[in-house]
């Protein structure tokens, strides 16, 4: 049989393994195939916030920017971003970058790059981490330090929650190869070749790399560049981000040729196995489902079919996490993913795009899941668990909590929740004792009118409500709300965020987006109605368009939230957690130590608050 590498590329939030890699790498040795696992993200995320690394990063950035001062200190920055080329508009943006971050920061770096792995050892560390004093100065230093390991690449930044690439920049396949070839922005090439060199010499087969959001883009090519260089491997790139991406990946037969061997799309649980079988067997890969490839005798890209058919959760095998080194973690104690189910059981929202590509809601077994926790309990000692579903029903939730009880299991979790009335004061309550902490909840706007065109299919007037009974039983409201969806006026904006202002014993912290119309969102569908009169392309990989709307236009609308957002963090400043991104893993863990009460009642004299971004 091959033999296999399964890999997790940056950028990714550091702090909780993502679950494809060990979910994946479970079901091809349940297959029988010898595999290898690596989360090469958290390494990299460890390598930058070393002292040595930010060292050599200041030095060289204070380099580069002495270098590009005679060009641009004088020169037209506007007309150059304008009307230059690519090398102009790229070295005037890293300019004005670093000499922007060197005017703000410059007396902070030395004490910064000293006390960095201090900071670290703050986020990984029981004694220091529940310090609730420690652990926000931390993670800004950590934030400061992060955009300081950018620098020498600028203006691409990496943050834990994101990658930016060269604003200029659409985010097409031409820009995308030009990030990828330019050693001067691409922080990821030094970092991998490394590694690539290593995974020759073991030898590998086959070699899959996890592409599940648009921040890895950048290193996933960078990546499969250097692995067709050095090794013989067959490269298969999959996850949900391919698979959105996958019919603008087959319009360049470049990428089959240079980057990629075969595409992966839709759930893998059953396609990759049955891919790598037909590559070990020299089966027939025009037979295996959802697989795209370049057919070298015909001299095209082939598609084999997409199929999201459903397959037997229960049949699925535990994820194996063998291989990881939780230490390297940036968490003391580490938030275990489980997926209880496929799909989305209402998937009608309509500026959701979650079902492309994902099979009719079809849930785990109640006593598997039971099992499956234990599992995680004996084998890693693990108590702390996000649910990674998109949304779990009331009444299986209810009953799942139940069966946590009765077995025995001590344990502390997360998930995605819909405001249905389903949520009972007893249900959430006999949730809470099951291990319930912190629920994000889709409130999305306060607008009757607007939920109505949302589709959201909920009681939209039950739901504070709802909350009100959460946070009594003892449980972090973290609400979810959207900004501009077409049609909505400004009028409806500021009742969501009265709602917000008026409701904060029970909206204990928020996550705001703007509206973002989404490729594969039933909006797109529909332009012409609910308020969508036209669209546009940022760029082939982006999955959000730009578009033109009935109601709060694209810049309006960002500019409202971001005005709103930077105020209700000044409101917040002495609170913990007031405005979450990414950060639920630390709350959760903060919410098992100390309770609801006394993390919502938290107030610093310091400023707490995340920096406004």
């Amino acid at each position: 049989m091959k033999k296999i590498l399964m890999i997790q590329p940056p950028q990714w939030y550091p702090v909780t393994p993502h679950l494809a890699v060990p979910l994946l790498s479970a079901q091809l040795k349940a297959a029988g195939f010898q595999t290898d696992i690596i989360d090469l993200n958290v390494k990299f995320f460890n390598l930058l916030l070393s002292e040595k690394n930010l060292s050599a990063a200041d030095k060289k950035a204070r380099r580069d920017l002495a270098e590009l001062e005679p060009v641009y200190a004088h020169a037209d920055h506007e007309a150059i971003i304008q009307q230059g080329t690519y090398a102009q508009k790229a070295g005037v943006l890293k300019y004005l970058s670093l000499k922007k971050f060197y005017e703000e920061y410059a007396a902070q770096i030395p004490h910064l790059i000293q006390n960095i792995e201090y900071s670290v050892r703050v986020l990984k560390e029981e004694a220091l981490f529940y310090d609730p004093e420690a652990l926000p100065l931390a993670k800004h230093n950590i934030r400061l330090a992060l955009r300081l390991a950018s620098m020498p690449f600028a203006p691409n930044e990496i943050d834990f929650d994101n990658y930016f690439v060269n604003p200029i920049l659409n985010l097409d396949w031409k820009n995308i190869k030009a990030q990828v070839q330019d050693k001067s922005v691409n922080m990821f090439f030094d970092f991998f070749k490394g590694y690539v060199k290593t995974f020759a010499e073991k030898k590998y087969d086959i070699i899959c790399i996890a592409l599940t959001d648009l921040s890895q883009l950048v290193s996933v090519f960078t990546l499969t560049s250097l692995l067709k260089k050095y090794t013989d491997a067959s490269i298969v790139v999959g996850g949900n981000y391919a698979t959105q991406i996958s019919a603008d990946l087959v319009k360049f037969e470049e990428i089959f040729c240079e980057y990629i061997d075969y595409i992966s799309i839709g759930n893998g649980e059953v396609a990759l196995p049955a891919l790598c079988r037909a590559l070990s067997e020299q089966g027939d890969i025009k037979k295996v489902p959802n697989v795209i490839f370049y057919d070298k005798e015909e001299k095209q890209i082939v598609n084999t079919g997409f199929s999201c058919a459903p397959f037997k959760m229960d049949s699925v095998a535990y994820p194996d996490f063998t291989g990881y080194d939780f230490k390297e973690y940036f968490t003391p104690e580490p938030i275990f993913p489980i997926e209880l189910s496929k799909g989305c059981y209402w998937g009608k929202c309509t500026f959701c795009d979650y079902a492309y590509g994902q099979q009719l809601y079809s849930p785990k077994a109640i006593p598997r899941i039971i099992d499956e926790l234990r599992y995680f309990a004996d084998t890693y000692g693990a108590s702390k668990f996000i649910f990674v579903d998109e949304c779990i029903p009331p009444a299986f939730y209810n009953r799942l909590a139940s069966a946590i009880i009765e077995a025995g299991l001590h344990i502390h979790y997360y998930s995605f929740a819909r405001l249905e009335n389903g949520f009972t004061k007893e249900v959430l309550e006999n949730l809470y004792q099951s291990g319930a902490r912190l629920f994000l909840w889709g409130y999305e706007c306060e607008s009757l009118r607007i939920m109505k065109l949302m589709n959201k299919g909920i009681d939209a007037e039950n739901r504070l409500e709802i909350l009100r009974n959460a946070r009594e039983a003892g449980i972090w409201n973290n609400g979810l709300f959207i900004f501009g969806y077409p049609t909505e006026t400004l009028e409806e904006i500021r009742q969501t965020m009265d709602v917000i202002l008026n409701n904060r014993d029970i909206i204990l912290s928020c996550t705001f987006s703007n509206f973002a119309l989404k490729k594969h969102s039933k909006l797109v569908d529909e332009i012409g109605k609910n308020g969508v009169y036209e669209y546009a392309s940022n760029g082939e990989f982006y999955t959000v368009y730009k578009d033109k709307i009935d109601g709060v236009e694209q810049m309006e609308r960002r500019a409202l939230r971001r005005g709103f957002q930077f105020e209700f963090l000044e409101k917040n400043a002495h609170a913990l957690w007031s405005v979450v991104f990414s950060d639920f893993d630390h709350l959760l863990l903060y919410l098992s130590k100390y309770g609801c009460d006394f993390v919502s009642g938290y107030r610093s004299e310091k400023r707490v608050a995340p920096e406004f971004r």
